[in-house]
């Protein structure tokens, strides 16, 4: 019966019908019609809404038509007559605006803003046009949606949907008392808001506090699953994953063809491990024509499973894309192995399942297992004890330590356990970016330029607003300058303070205390003081580069023209002028490196090496400096020194150079470290060695270093195979089978 309903007019008919031609400047259309078909639509009543449309089709407003069409799913008619709509009514900023969300219900942001830009246009104050734009934009956390959400109730006082929006907005800030403010006050233009009650009652339940207000909501709308589905969304967004599954399971439930409650259903299951689930989940929305390019995307990449493999071992588990797991396998169960042991000494603390790693060579494809959308800027992320991440393989060499996002993630891992996931993200993140610097000086990142900028026009965000830095931050830097003021603030706790706080401090979180509350209690300072003190900790710290910025940027600029130019002596003078005296910072690496290229120019490899060490103790990340410096360390005989700078590499830029690994597992065989060369000589012969004889001899040596006869005779015989008149592997044999007939 629905399908011959909905195929009762055609376009065809319907466009025979509508005096195309009749155009007026002041053309409007009554709404009120359109509205009442989404109104049931919102209840869930199918059968009445689907007449509703049927009957809106045959309207001859092209308006009205669209929209009925849009109510029974035909999209692409629904276009054509828009279209036609936006010619009767070429002033009308409504049509554009609806056209507008019914591209945004397609997932087509792009021509979904433009429309609606085009009403704003025609009308700026248009407070639906508003709204509309500030609910694209809030899905990407962008600041501006309060701007434009409050905007449009200072230009329709009674547009409940603003302050709706205004308060799931100050929720998604962690800002409670204002969220509250806002549901409140749309309760008070509509006492059935049933979002507003969805807020109230979100808060509540993040609070673990009792609440009638999902019980108001269905008393009004027994199929309104969006209750549940804007309660995971907040909690979700404060990695609460667990409890945010449950609450989508609770939506889809109520209301099964709630496809944006099951799309995220589907991709939350997918970040906490459980891909079965998760595509059953996402197959049902995809197949109910919900391609979204999150569920396409995740869909895509969980087809690519099937080029994973999994190495699991005590306490973790690591999975790795095929074709560089034998050349990561060792490095990366190495440092979970490290960071388990250090965090549960650290942290008093023990997980009861195993840490689980997941490492993608396309960052792509880990931008859509952990957000559901390409795009995603970040190169790792925790969900609990599931943490998903970059491949060094991912990155351009030098622009990525993969080993310093690891150890950041595991510490991620362990403080939302122990927090029971109450932690605000400042802190989180703070004691992550502490982390890095922990596990080495030479990890983590130095500061940036913008950060020692933002440091003199005091730009960093006061501390219990800090975590808005993370979620919706007022413009692009802002996320950097809240990783970097976040670990500062860490590294000041923990060098006034000690560990011990810091524990202490996250077990106050875990009892839902605020920042205000933690800071006062464990620290004995208000938020105000504890800004005015990081202040100072940061200005003690960088206060002199971030003074001396414009004099540095011109020494290095003349250090750079002067090396060009093969001034040896005038690069030096300037390139000791930016660096001499400051502290370890980003803009300095590349003074270090001009400075390493004058003195080796001119043969002075003794300040060649004392400048390229200096380089790689402040984060200098460059693979051809750090090679350059291996060189140098192995000329003046010190093997150790030379393995150390390489073994810098393998936390950098692993994949793809046979050389490394080779020259490392040398240096360690010689230094009698048979264990560590072995990884490294394994890592040879799975790069696709030039030499893959000399590859499996150099993997014989190393077994019979470690006394691993058998596994030595398989490998020269690999050797042998592959080249029957290799001499070194020949000569080898000989002396494991004298060896054993002496035994």
């Amino acid at each position: 019966m629905r399908a011959s309903l909905i195929g009762v007019l055609t376009i065809g008919a319907l466009l025979a019908q509508v005096p195309v031609k009749k155009k007026s400047s002041g053309a409007t259309y009554d709404r009120t019609k359109a509205s009442r078909c989404w109104d049931l639509k919102a209840t869930g009543d199918s059968v009445q809404s689907t007449s509703c449309f049927v009957a809106l089709m045959a309207e001859k407003s092209p308006a009205l038509a669209a929209e009925g069409t849009w109510g029974v799913g035909k999209f692409e008619e629904a276009v054509k007559i828009f279209e036609l709509a936006l010619e009767v009514y070429p002033e009308d900023p409504y049509v554009r605006i609806r056209f507008g969300q019914m591209f945004w219900s397609r997932f087509n942001r792009g021509e979904a803003v433009k429309l609606i830009s085009e009403a704003l246009e025609l009308d700026k104050t248009n407070a639906a046009g508003m709204m509309a734009l500030a609910k694209i934009l809030s899905k990407g956390f962008d600041s501006k949606a309060t701007d434009l959400a409050k905007s449009a109730a200072e230009a329709d006082p009674g547009l409940v949907e603003a302050r709706e929006l205004l308060a799931q907005l100050a929720l998604e800030n962690s800002d409670e008392k204002k969220a509250a403010e806002e549901a409140n006050k749309a309760l008070a233009i509509n006492p059935k808001s049933l979002h507003a009650m969805a807020i109230l009652g979100t808060i509540e339940l993040l609070k673990n506090q009792p609440t009638d207000q999902f019980d108001k909501i269905l008393a009004i709308n027994p199929k309104y699953g969006e209750a549940w589905f804007w309660a995971g969304h907040h909690f979700i967004l404060n990695r609460r994953y667990e409890e945010g599954i449950e609450l989508y399971k609770k939506a889809v439930a109520l209301k099964p063809d709630l496809w944006d409650a099951r799309e995220q259903l589907g991709i939350n299951l997918m970040r906490v491990g459980k891909p079965v689930e998760a595509r059953e989940q996402l197959e049902m929305a995809y197949n109910a024509k919900h391609d979204s390019s999150e569920v396409v995307n995740s869909l895509r990449l969980m087809d690519s499973y099937k080029n994973f493999v999994s190495h699991k071992f005590e306490g973790g588990e690591v999975r790795l894309d095929k074709k560089e797991a034998a050349i990561l396998q060792p490095y990366f169960e190495e440092e979970v192995r490290r960071a388990r042991i250090t965090y549960e000494a650290k942290y008093k603390m023990k997980l009861n399942v195993p840490l689980e790693v997941e490492v993608y060579p396309n960052h792509e494809d880990f931008a859509v297992r952990t957000m559901g959308m390409p795009g995603l800027g970040a190169t790792g992320v925790s969900f609990g004890p599931v943490v998903a991440m970059d491949s060094p393989s991912a990155r351009k060499g030098g622009d990525y330590h993969w080993a310093s996002t690891l150890w950041h993630e595991l510490s991620h891992s362990y403080i939302l356990v122990m927090s029971k996931f109450l932690v605000p993200r400042w802190f989180t993140e703070g004691i992550s970016v502490h982390e890095e610097t922990q596990a080495s000086p030479e990890w983590g990142d130095p500061a940036e330029s913008a950060v020692l900028t933002a440091l003199n026009e005091k730009k960093f965000l006061p501390v219990d607003d800090l975590d808005s830095g993370f979620v919706r931050p007022k413009d692009p830097m802002q996320i950097g300058l809240s990783y970097f003021q976040a670990g500062q603030a860490l590294d000041w706790i923990v060098k006034t303070y000690g560990q011990d706080t810091v524990n202490a401090m996250v077990l106050s979180f875990a009892e839902r205390k605020t920042t205000p509350e933690v800071i006062q209690l464990h620290l004995k300072l208000t938020p105000k003081e504890f800004d005015a003190k990081l202040d100072a900790f940061m200005r003690e710290r960088f206060g002199k580069v971030a003074d001396n910025l414009k004099e540095i940027r011109a020494a290095m600029l003349a250090a750079t023209k002067a090396l060009a130019k093969k001034d040896w002596d005038t690069a030096i003078v300037e390139g000791l002028k930016a660096t001499t005296g400051y502290p370890a910072t980003a803009i300095l690496s590349g003074g270090y490196e001009v400075l390493a290229k004058a003195y080796t120019a001119k043969g002075d490899k003794v300040k060649a090496r004392e400048i390229l060490r200096q380089y790689a103790s402040a984060s200098g990340r460059d693979p051809e400096s750090l090679k350059q410096l291996a060189q140098l360390e192995e000329d003046n005989g010190d093997k150790a020194m030379a393995a150390a700078a390489l073994k810098r590499l393998i936390y950098i830029s692993p994949v793809g150079d046979e050389d490394l690994h080779r020259k490392l597992g040398t240096y360690y065989l010689d230094l009698k470290q048979p264990d560590r060369a072995l990884a490294a000589f394994q890592a040879q012969l799975a790069s696709k060695p030039v030499d893959p004889a000399g590859a499996y001899y150099n993997l014989a040596r190393t077994f019979v270093a470690l006394s691993r006869p058998k596994e030595a005779q398989e490998a020269i015989f690999q050797s042998l195979e592959l080249a029957p008149g290799f001499k070194p592997a020949q000569k080898l044999l000989l002396d494991l089978e004298n060896h054993s007939s002496k035994d």
